[in-house]
């Protein structure tokens, strides 16, 4: 049922990270349709990840996501703080700032062990970190318009103001759209066209190939010369395992990641 998963050991325990697709959603919620509102999606993340993680519902954590690039930071069994743009960064286009009352943001981050972070994705990028040496997990939302805004730089330059380092921290990617099935049209790939050539390739008759992913290792790459990437190659679309809103599917695909202390 668990469609995609690895365990990393650690010196301050065991890395889980693991991506609950159809087949989990069917065991768990057989003849079931999908939520409508995000109220009920946040009460099927508890109880699938607590299915499979055995984690107590208290202890997993999700979001509203809204595509953007807020970053929460979670303590104490609770979402303590949403961590600030790094000063060089651009304002948000948009003008919601979420707060602790309304859960809404694209990332989390804790320091805590035994704490699920779970980013629900039926396209995006799922994106992990985590440190090699010191406590401390990550799991990020990012779809073009997380990737356009910088949501994986700005996590990335916030643990290095907490002192970590690029050299002890690890990036890998989830399931996700592949490029060549990710078709858009120009008012999102102009964003993209100072990127180098492969991250958007125009196809003529339907638009331009978008690689999502691509683009946020270019960012990452450039920014942070030594900081571990991991692209993985696990695609989504017409997936038996995942589900794919450009597949014309209602579910939603739950990554996981904790650290078991």
């Amino acid at each position: 049922m668990i469609e995609d998963s690895r365990t990393i050991e650690v010196p301050y325990g065991k890395i889980h990270c693991l991506t609950l697709g159809k087949d989990a959603w069917k065991d768990t919620f057989p003849g079931g349709s999908f939520p409508k509102e995000d109220a009920g999606w946040q009460s099927a993340t508890n109880i699938i990840v607590s299915k499979y993680t055995k984690l107590p519902t208290d202890k997993i954590f999700s979001l509203h996501q809204v595509h953007k690039r807020e970053i929460a930071l979670v303590e104490s069994g609770r979402i303590s703080d949403w961590i600030p743009d790094p000063s060089h960064f651009d304002a948000i286009m948009e003008d919601h700032f979420p707060n602790e009352s309304d859960k809404a943001g694209d990332g989390l981050v804790t320091l805590q062990p035994n704490t699920g972070l779970v980013i629900r994705s039926a396209d995006c990028v799922p994106i992990f970190c985590y440190s090699k040496t010191k406590p401390m997990i990550a799991a990020l939302h990012s779809g073009w318009k997380g990737a356009l805004l910088g949501i994986s730089e700005k996590l990335i330059h916030w643990l290095k103001s907490q002192g970590f380092t690029e050299e002890e921290l690890q990036v890998f990617a989830g399931p996700s759209i592949s490029k060549k099935n990710y078709i858009v049209q120009w008012d999102v790939a102009k964003h993209f066209m100072s990127m180098p050539p492969g991250v958007v390739i125009e196809a003529p008759g339907m638009g331009y190939l978008l690689g999502v992913k691509e683009a946020i290792l270019v960012r990452l790459r450039k920014e942070f010369h030594n900081l571990a990437l991991d692209p993985q190659n696990n695609e989504v679309f017409l997936s038996p395992k995942y589900f794919s809103h450009r597949s014309k599917e209602e579910g939603r695909n739950f990554n996981v990641i904790f650290w078991e202390s």
